[in-house]
């Protein structure tokens, strides 16, 4: 090698060595954040307070600032390295809470940091059974998915596409008074009536669909931001939806907007499966999937109050029915006789039921 290569070749790694030290000493750290939760654990019971102790370590710079986040809303905005937050649980409501530590220094390089919490109810719900006070005939083809009384009269939704329609019923003899059919490609879901309308939700195409009360004449279509429509109820004011998850969503029966949304949780858990929905009495009612349960869950707070019990309900069909039916799903409370009706898809029998109370 002679002096002309070896002097190329030091003045390339000099170079090369200044770039690759000037190009490291630009890029600044990230900070560092921390989460810690008092007290330590990841459930807390509605009512109790979380100190939040929230720290930040930086190699270089400066801070600019550190953001707070709870399910996404800015709680505060600092600059402070340190700092400490009082969470309120009954502000934030049951279910399942995300936190977010954002630190940003003043060349603009930030770290984040993520932690979650559980908030669980604060009351045990009372159980009941039940006691069958009457049977009425239904018709076993109907894959039922939504049953509800307006002004005395009976209405039903059922799924299946190919088999999905919405029905006005005669509840002494189980036959159809009127029905409107949905095209093929839809899986009907739950219904309601509000406004002199009814409005029906469908499995997976995210359409709910507006109809004419009297007529069935279909006079509206709406979408929805969750993945499948599930059970469908109102309160006089909203609609009220269930999507299959934990979650209960208040729609404007005008705009299709979302209002607000509860989390449904016992003293333990979320509560997944939320299916058929019924209002009553200022309560709702709904069934849960694949189960022979219904909840009644408080719509302010999303608190699981009461539990039914209605194993053997579809006992007393199958001991007569050689057909197989499927699962209790139809909730319908009739405000002008004040009694409660379920039934479930497939099934041959509506029933009149009353609630007791474990002892």
């Amino acid at each position: 090698m002679n002096r002309l290569t070896i002097s190329i070749f030091s003045f390339l790694f000099v170079i090369t060595f200044f770039i690759h030290c000037g190009q490291s000493n630009s890029t600044s750290r990230r900070p560092v954040t921390a989460i810690q939760l008092e007290p330590q654990k990841k459930s807390y019971k509605l009512g109790e307070d979380i100190r939040m102790n929230l720290l930040t370590k930086i190699k270089d710079g400066s801070i600019d600032k550190i953001e707070i986040f709870v399910d996404g809303k800015k709680m505060q905005n600092s600059n402070i390295l340190t700092n400490s937050i009082l969470l309120k649980t009954a502000d934030l409501g049951l279910g399942k809470h995300s936190i977010k530590i954002s630190a940003t220094k003043k060349d603009g390089v930030s770290g984040d940091n993520f932690d979650e919490i559980f908030v669980s109810s604060d009351i045990q719900p009372t159980r009941y059974t039940y006691q069958v006070i009457a049977e009425y005939p239904h018709n076993r083809s109907h894959f039922i998915q939504g049953l509800e009384f307006h002004n005395n009269q009976l209405y039903e939704g059922t799924g299946l596409e190919g088999s999905s329609s919405i029905y006005r019923l005669n509840l002494q003899n189980g036959k159809s008074i009127e029905e409107y059919k949905l095209d093929n490609q839809y899986f009907g879901e739950g219904i309601t009536i509000l406004n002199n309308k009814v409005y029906e939700l469908t499995y997976k195409n995210k359409i709910g669909f507006v109809y004419d009360l009297n007529t069935f004449k279909l006079l509206n279509t709406w979408t929805y931001k969750s993945a499948e429509g599930w059970g469908l109820t109102n309160d006089g004011h909203s609609l009220i939806m269930s999507d299959g998850t934990e979650n209960i969503y208040y729609i404007s029966p005008d705009s299709f907007q979302e209002e607000r949304k509860i989390q449904v949780c016992d003293e333990h858990s979320v509560i997944l499966n939320l299916n058929e929905l019924e209002y009553i009495k200022g309560e709702i009612w709904a069934n849960i999937w694949t189960t022979d349960n219904i909840v009644i869950i408080d719509p302010k707070s999303g608190k699981i109050t009461g539990e039914i019990n209605l194993s053997g309900l579809s006992g007393t069909i199958l001991q007569n029915q050689q057909e197989q039916i499927d699962v209790l799903n139809g909730i319908a409370w009739n405000p002008v006789t004040d009694k409660i009706y379920v039934t479930g898809k497939l099934w041959p029998k509506i029933f009149e039921i009353k609630l007791v109370k474990e002892q």
